[in-house]
């Protein structure tokens, strides 16, 4: 071989070995379909612990991959420091903390992991992958086993009784009061009940498309028409006794439960801590008829429901050394294996692969999927907000002091609404003051 072959065939072959690193963006080559019997050390953050995440997904996980060590972090406050000092493989984490740590490159692209062979993503609600991939940049970054949503609950054996239409899916709030006006209250029955006014209040704002400060210029706006009006259906619905608000605090069951109101918005939980549990406790003596409808909708948003919320999404760090192992849990976490042993026991969250949400009894589950309003959720999750996080508090302990005065006929709903926002103002002010002196120190 010549010299000058010799020098050519060295400088391809450095050449090479100089442009595979620079395009090989991923630290490590990732199967799609990891050996089982792989040797590996991960750390994942879960928020329960270790007892927890052995009993929700550990001891499943060991049995397939009995050679993948997991040790977990169990609790945390900042998401960035545990990140940097302890190094999980795997973090679980809030929305907030999803795009944050998206937009600063410290997760890792699943992208190049999910294809049609390895990972089957069609059984997931595409909505909420679509979501996800949006607040990625397109790419995405994480998966969420579970999600929140929010229904309209009413007793079917009411309306039977009183020859009253069911809860249609797409109601507004004034329709669905309109509806709960109908059942006797001298009958010793309400027609809404509420644990909390604040959270029903902020159901209908949500709805609505409201919101009680302008972040841009920090005012407090709800001496609007919009809120007269919101405010107008409350007091009305309070003074007639069709809506109930009362806290049971420790009293066992709520007067939904217990067939004394036709209806009530909450998130699914509702039926785990509230319908389930009810049934598990009284067993043959619990003949609660119940069904669901999508959760009341604004006037100008009538097609979807903006009460979405995720649980955790489960993330592989990109500083980790252990990518195939660490995806390995995340993909056995959300896959269809998993979620067809959850579906056997009822849960807090709903499932995001929707074959599979817990329903022994028939009902219209599948409205917890339906409208769910991602335009809606991009904009009220983003976290880049100065707002102190003490202020809605507050806030919504003056709307509710004013509230009652407007419906004991105390003050007009003019003179609440204004009192609201001169209290509230006065407050945001004072909390931003003080917000900034601690920045300052």
């Amino acid at each position: 071989m010549s010299k000058r072959l010799t020098t050519w065939l060295l400088i391809i072959l450095l050449t090479s070995i100089v442009l595979t690193a620079c395009s090989s963006t991923p630290k490590q080559i990732v199967q799609y379909e990891g050996d089982p019997q792989m040797q590996a050390t991960i750390t994942v953050m879960y928020s329960g612990g270790l007892n927890f995440f052995n009993k929700d997904y550990g001891d499943l996980f060991r049995a397939k991959y009995p050679n993948i060590e997991v040790k977990v972090i169990g609790a945390w406050r900042d998401v960035e420091k545990v990140r940097e000092e302890q190094k999980p493989d795997v973090l679980l984490l809030s929305y907030e903390d999803y795009v944050k740590l998206t937009g600063e490159g410290k997760l890792y692209d699943l992208n190049n992991m999910i294809t049609e062979d390895a990972f089957n993503l069609e059984g997931v609600n595409q909505d909420i992958i679509d979501f996800l991939r949006q607040s990625g940049g397109g790419r995405l970054y994480g998966l969420p086993p579970h999600f929140d949503n929010q229904a309209l609950f009413y007793n079917k054996d009411l309306f039977d009784k009183y020859n009253i239409p069911y809860p249609q899916d797409g109601m507004t709030w004034n329709e669905v009061f309109q509806l709960a006006k109908r059942f006797p209250v001298e009958d010793g029955v309400s027609g809404f009940k509420t644990a909390h006014l604040s959270s029903l209040r902020y159901k209908m704002e949500t709805s609505q498309g409201l919101r009680s400060v302008n972040r841009k210029e920090m005012k407090v706006t709800v001496n609007t028409e919009s809120y007269k009006k919101l405010f107008e259906t409350l007091v009305d619905a309070h003074r007639s006794s069709t809506l109930e608000i009362k806290d049971y605090g420790e009293e066992v069951y709520d007067s939904f439960i217990t067939g004394k109101s036709a209806m009530t918005v909450d998130y699914y939980y509702y039926l785990n801590n509230n319908i389930y549990w009810a049934k598990t406790e009284r067993g043959d003596d619990f003949h609660l008829n119940w069904d669901v409808a999508t959760a009341p909708v604004g006037e100008s948003n009538s097609k979807a429901t903006p009460y979405f919320i995720f649980g955790n999404i489960y993330t592989v760090n990109a500083d980790t050394l252990e990518a195939q192992a660490a995806w390995e849990l995340v993909k056995f976490i959300n896959s269809e294996e998993v979620a067809r042993m959850k579906s056997r026991t009822t849960t807090n969250s709903i499932p995001t692969r929707t074959d599979y949400i817990y329903n022994p009894e028939g009902k219209r589950m599948e409205i917890f999927y339906k409208n769910l309003n991602m335009d809606w959720a991009l904009r009220e999750n983003n976290p880049k907000t100065n707002i102190p996080d003490n202020f809605y508090v507050i806030l919504g302990a003056i709307m509710d002091s004013e509230f009652m005065a407007a419906s004991r006929g105390d003050k007009s709903i003019d003179e609440a609404l204004q009192s609201i926002q001169e209290r509230g103002q006065e407050e945001l002010d004072k909390q931003l003051v003080e917000k900034s002196k601690k920045e300052d120190q």
